[in-house]
């Protein structure tokens, strides 16, 4: 009973680690909540759950409450320091992502392990990798050229305004579904990143200092974007579902490209390239660098180092605990 009962506890504090991985994630753009997901071996289970929602509801409850407990909780402590470190360490913020996802990439290449590389492979590899270089040269473009939603948040906030975040927040959950692709580079793509994030942290914060005049429009603007990442989640959890199904690895080589595109874009947005800008000696708004462009590189480049070994000893210890299970389920 006492064994059960810990291999409970144990898994939900795993899920719930994860969640607040995928969160972190999912806040930084470039890098994919669901490309986080499937480091952490949970992507297919948050598929399966949202799949069988009603047929095993008690499972996909367990499943879901503590990875979605983790993901909002993470998001929250994103939001206040995100909104710091793009001001002041963006570059050394972007390393440490970088580090996470290349360390962590041989555990996601495990899921094709033993497939022979085709040219079929290598296109789909190429497509995942184009598309995500693609979204990040469309973040400077657009970005560059003055579009901004940035006055549609001013108080007050026209009514309509609501109703779009909807459609938003199903686009960025589109791409959190998907392994690889960035919801906050959707998201900053289209202008509503910074927006989103610079405002939820302001009006939390003026609340918290006994201002309510935002709670509100904080909670009508966390509503309608919920929203929309709900019914983005459902409806492309069931043609996830389909493909891993159907085409698994042909799904997990395109994965493969996209996560691989993404490090690059890490390095290559609309945020960082305004950062680029800054340490070239332009006024750029938000951003106060506290540090020389060479310290915060040399800081950067030992994070990035450090990050990758450590998530790659991650992967190193998750291979020996399936290798043990595996040989656990034989020896039965």
């Amino acid at each position: 009973m006492y064994t059960l009962v810990y291999m409970k506890v144990k898994e939900w504090f795993r899920r719930f680690v994860a969640g607040m991985a995928i969160g972190t994630g999912a806040a930084i753009p470039g890098v994919s909540g669901a490309a986080i997901a499937v480091i952490f071996r949970v992507y297919e289970d948050i598929i399966n759950a949202v799949n069988n929602f009603r047929k095993k509801f008690g499972w996909a409850i367990a499943v879901l409450i503590p990875i979605l407990l983790g993901v909002i909780l993470a998001v929250g402590i994103c939001i206040v320091l995100f909104h710091l470190a793009f001001k002041y360490l963006m570059f050394v913020l972007m390393c440490l992502f970088a580090g996470f996802l290349i360390g962590s990439f041989p555990g996601i290449t495990d899921e094709v392990k033993g497939e022979k590389i085709t040219k079929k492979a290598i296109v789909l590899i190429a497509i995942g990798f184009i598309f995500v270089i693609i979204l990040g040269a469309l973040s400077v473009i657009v970005g560059k050229n003055g579009f901004s939603v940035t006055n549609l948040f001013e108080d007050p906030i026209p009514w309509w305004l609501y109703l779009v975040l909807i459609p938003v927040g199903t686009i960025a959950a589109v791409a959190l579904t998907v392994p690889g692709l960035s919801g906050s580079l959707i998201l900053l793509i289209i202008g509503f990143y910074r927006p989103l994030v610079d405002n939820a942290e302001a009006w939390a914060k003026a609340i918290l200092q006994g201002d309510f005049s935002h709670a509100l429009p904080l909670l009508g603007v966390i509503g309608c974007f919920g929203i929309g990442c709900l019914i983005g989640v459902v409806v492309v959890s069931k043609i996830m579902n389909i493909l891993l199904t159907k085409w698994r690895k042909e799904t997990f080589f395109t994965i493969i490209g996209f996560i691989s595109g993404s490090v690059f874009v890490l390095f290559f947005n609309l945020e960082i390239f305004n950062y680029y800008c800054a340490w070239a000696g332009q006024e750029i708004a938000n951003v106060e660098q506290i540090l020389p462009m060479w310290a915060e590189m040399l800081i950067g480049f030992a994070v990035l180092a450090l990050c990758a070994f450590a998530s790659y000893r991650l992967v190193v210890m998750q291979r020996k605990k399936a290798e043990l299970e595996k040989q656990t389920e034989e020896a039965k």
